[in-house]
């Protein structure tokens, strides 16, 4: 669960009405109930998996502002129960599913959110029904999760970064119920009581001020149905008259905020507010915020050409209200003046002279073909839908696109005159310092202590019970096509005719901690940033201009790829190799570049969190090896071009790299046309090492680091483990994990959680590869809770070693993962992306095969044997970033370091 501070959007207003129940030729139904929930339904067949969203058309703003996170205490209440679903049945029935569910707060809307197999459509929208008829509101359960939701403020908090944009928020909107933030406060909470989250949730939890979104793998008649079974008999209720505008507030007048951050650079921000989504002119306010981040606009350039860290211009919408921002980054420790004059020069010019019309093009151009690309995934198809219908308030996507068409550069430069106005402007400077003081949020400290006791057998409900039946073994479809090319690229080209687009991703393997030479480090980093400098017949902004006027998008560096509508693949594929293959490497940008990756490295090392994470590598590492290695800026200085050239041909090799196409091609013409674009690329030598070493075991170690001001402790428990890629006991190891922690019904979120409100989230996570593994436990929690948070993670981990989980356990879990695993073909881009993964590290495309059937063989006998052998709960270091716990854990400050038991 979450809470969301804002959200850009790239799509328009227009106020068109609802049609009836009606199939449409693309799939997608769209009705009201007569209770007057909305519905529209969308087939995508791209994978077995259909995502659920329930929006509810309220959210922070209709809060008081002495009670600020209203709307975010109750969308967590939402998973504590109802009068005839329990929080135990509710996080059972999560778990049986694959636990694939969330919800999030923001300033208008509470949505909530379920990906799941098709099969178990009906119960979830059962499940959402019934939370909508009524939820149980039990006190005890309140006291729970409010300890959980105030470890959530206190996180969020205690980043220098999250307060900072507060800070900004709260001006633009100054005066507006969007100056509170959705989060809440621990204040707030502590006097918070079921009867005020019962008054919030009868006055706006309605089915008619709700809309539900049905997006994937069904037949949308079928669906509906079952939506009109499920939501058919929830009353409608009478919600309050909503009234908000962008226009019902005076506009802030220009001031300045200074903000210290513990971030490793600096950076100036100017915004003001603007009109909300439904307001005609957000769509060309969209256009206009695109127009000036393009990279070929002066304030693009401006980010380009050494006089700044970087520059970003953007526009964030809701439904009533928006704002636009313009920013730039400048070293740690420098002086901020010239570059907010720098920054404030450019807005000045475009307000007084316009925005080039070519620009205004291209990122209309952008916008309107951006719309096929979503239509490669079941996330990107539920995304631009939720946006269009919710936010918007429009009947689909579609209209949307056509809106872009309309705007006009004489539209765009008016609202640049009218908004960019510095009179109204809120300009906030980052300012980086050393020492930041905490900002306490103060409430109630205390511990919570609950029920330990892990909770028994939970019956289902007879309209749940079909959650528990075991599927099939899901099988990854191997691609139509895989070759390795006479240089040694291996292809793979998959056609899915989903939409007229083509996508190519490309993976050389590098490691810099093996390829760098000594004294060179950053070498790996620099060549990948200078391939965006050009070639020797075609400079940056050439380039760029090529790339957006075909509406494409090109990426570059030793992860390469490009997205293009089916008819402009071909030129968007010649653009993108010769860029990749043929860099200029000019010796004016690289001083430029060099410079700008030394400042950004020294402000990092600057930081504690930099500091923090030296002293975890150093204690969970040998000292010399491979992967302590990394830049200074006096290795960055160091590099010349001819440093960049020798590292390019040697690292930069046809036979270490991996190529997929994906999309609306057949195989016979992908692979005529990566060998027309990559064929004449060759490589020389031998293939370089690309494997660290294996490492021994780390000793025994706690170490604590204060940071940012920090209030609530970042804590990771961390130990080496010897699993690695491809085994069949990874395989065990991940299915336990998942008992462990993934999802509300998991071991580590109950006892942490559910029962006891130590913290807000918990996970743990074996990381391994092809010689190395770890297996790490992190969470956050107040420093008086981090002990008694650490003694129960431990028991659990010790308890999993000990005893068998019970076969209904395992089973539920099994069930959800095999599940979920076919989720990761519900994107073009997650195909290839896992493609590219397992031939990188010399691993079968079949291995999701090999791992789905281990998974759905794995006893729980195995389970246990496995976290035997590869977790020892007393060989967990302990690492703590924030304020110094209480005993019993043995923490000395200041980089010191206390052995424990083995």
């Amino acid at each position: 669960m979450r809470w969301i501070k804002h959200f850009q959007i790239g799509v328009l207003w227009a106020a068109i009405g609802w049609a009836g129940p009606a199939l449409a030729a693309d799939g997608v139904v769209q009705t009201t109930l007569p209770n007057g929930l909305r519905v529209v339904i969308v087939r995508d067949a791209l994978a077995p998996m259909v995502a659920t969203r329930l929006i509810y058309l309220t959210g922070s703003s209709a809060a008081s502002a002495d009670f600020p996170g209203t709307a975010h205490a109750l969308e967590h209440m939402m998973f504590r129960g109802t009068p005839t679903l329990s929080s135990d049945q509710l996080t059972r029935i999560c778990q049986a599913t694959g636990n694939n569910a969330n919800a999030s707060t923001s300033y208008e809307q509470t949505q909530y959110e379920f990906n799941i197999a098709p099969v178990d459509l009906g119960v979830i929208l059962h499940l959402e029904a019934d939370r909508m008829r009524a939820l149980s509101f039990d006190p005890a359960q309140w006291a729970r999760e409010r300890g959980a939701i105030e470890q959530e403020v206190s996180r969020d908090r205690s980043l220098s970064q999250f307060r900072a944009r507060e800070q900004f928020q709260n001006a633009v909107y100054d005066g507006t119920p969007f100056a509170w933030s959705p989060l809440g406060t621990r204040q707030s909470f502590d006097a918070t009581t079921t009867d005020r989250l019962r008054q919030f949730y009868q006055t706006w939890y309605a089915p008619n001020n709700a809309i539900l979104f049905v997006v994937g793998d069904v037949q949308p008649t079928a669906a509906l149905k079952q939506v009109r079974e499920a939501f058919g008999a929830v009353p409608s209720r009478p919600v309050p008259v909503r009234t908000p505008t962008d226009t019902d507030h005076a506009l802030p007048s220009a001031r300045t905020l200074t903000a210290p951050t513990d971030s490793a650079i600096g950076r100036i921000t100017i915004g003001w507010r603007a009109p909300g989504l439904r307001r005609s002119d957000a769509v060309a306010l969209i256009v206009m915020a695109d127009a000036i981040a393009n990279s070929r606009s002066k304030l693009g350039i401006l980010g380009l050409d050494g006089k700044s860290l970087g520059t970003a211009f953007l526009y964030q919408g809701y439904p009533s209200r928006g704002s636009i921002t313009a920013s730039i980054s400048f070293p740690r420790g420098a002086d901020p003046a010239p570059y907010q004059a720098e920054l404030q020069a450019v807005l000045a010019d475009y307000r007084a002279h316009g925005i080039p019309a070519d620009l205004v093009d291209a990122a209309k151009r952008a916008r309107i073909k951006a719309a096929e690309f979503e239509r490669n995934s079941i996330a990107g198809l539920t995304r631009v839908w939720t946006a269009a219908v919710a936010d918007w308030g429009v009947s689909s996507p579609d209209v949307l696109t056509k809106a872009y068409a309309a705007v006009t550069p004489e539209q765009v430069n008016a609202l640049a005159a009218r908004y960019l106005d510095p009179d109204h402007a809120i300009t906030q400077v980052w300012l980086p310092q050393g020492t930041i003081p905490p900002v306490q949020d103060k409430g109630d400290t205390s511990g919570e202590s609950f029920a330990r006791t892990p909770t028994g057998p939970v019956p289902l409900p007879d309209w749940a019970q079909s959650v528990l039946d075991m599927p099939p073994v899901p099988h990854w479809p191997l691609p139509r096509f895989i070759s390795t090319l006479p240089n040694g690229i291996r292809l793979i080209v998959r056609p899915f005719h989903q939409s007229h687009t083509v996508l190519l991703f490309g993976q050389v393997r590098i490691n810099p901690a093996l390829q760098a030479p000594a004294g060179k480090e950053g070498i790996a980093a620099l060549t990948a940033q200078l391939l965006l400098y050009g070639t020797a017949q075609h400079d940056r902004l050439s380039i760029a201009k090529t790339v957006g006027d075909l509406g494409s998008s090109v990426s570059l560096g030793s992860a390469f790829g490009l997205s293009a509508h089916t008819q402009d693949f071909i030129p968007t594929l010649a653009v993108l190799a010769d860029t990749e293959l043929h860099p200029a490497f000019p010796e004016k940008d690289l001083i430029t570049r060099r410079e700008k990756l030394a400042v950004a490295q020294q402000g990092v090392q600057q930081t504690p969190a930099y500091a923090m994470r030296r002293a975890v590598m150093e204690r969970v590492l040998p000292k010399d090896d491979p992967a302590q290695r990394e830049p200074t800026p006096q290795t960055f200085r160091s590099l010349s071009r001819s440093d960049v050239l020798a590292f390019f041909q040697k690292a930069y090799r046809p036979d270490m790299t991996v190529i997929e196409v994906i999309g609306d091609i057949e195989p016979d013409a992908a692979k005529a046309a990566v060998m027309a674009a990559f064929g004449n690329w060759h490589a020389t030598g031998p293939k370089p090492e690309v494997l660290l070493p294996p490492v021994p075991d780390a000793p025994v170690t706690t170490f604590q680091m204060d940071g940012e001001g920090r209030t609530q402790d970042q804590v990771q428990l961390f130990e080496s483990s010897g699993l690695r890629l491809g085994q069949p006991e990874t395989a065990q190891f991940d299915l336990g994990n998942l008992i462990l922690s993934r999802g509300f019904s998991s071991r580590l979120h109950q006892a942490l959680r559910a029962r006891t409100g130590y913290v807000y989230t918990v996970g743990s996570a074996a990381s391994v590869d092809q010689t190395r593994g770890s297996f790490s436990v992190t969470f956050g929690a107040d420093p008086a809770k981090v002990p008694l948070a650490e003694t129960l993670i431990r028991a659990t981990l010790q308890d999993m070693q000990t005893h068998p989980v019970s076969t209904a356990e395992l089973d539920r879990v099994k069930a959800g993962y095999l599940r979920t695993q076919p989720f990761s073909t519900s994107s073009l881009s997650g195909i290839a992306r896992r493609d590219l993964f397992l031939l990188n590290h010399d691993l079968p495309l079949n291995q999701p095969n090999q791992d789905a059937a281990t998974i759905a063989a794995t006893t729980p006998e195995q389970i246990r044997t496995v976290f035997a052998q590869e977790v020892k709960p007393d060989g967990l270091s302990t690492f703590v970033y924030g304020p110094k716990p209480p005993t019993p854990a043995a923490f000395t400050a200041g980089g010191q370091t206390t052995p424990r038991g083995q």
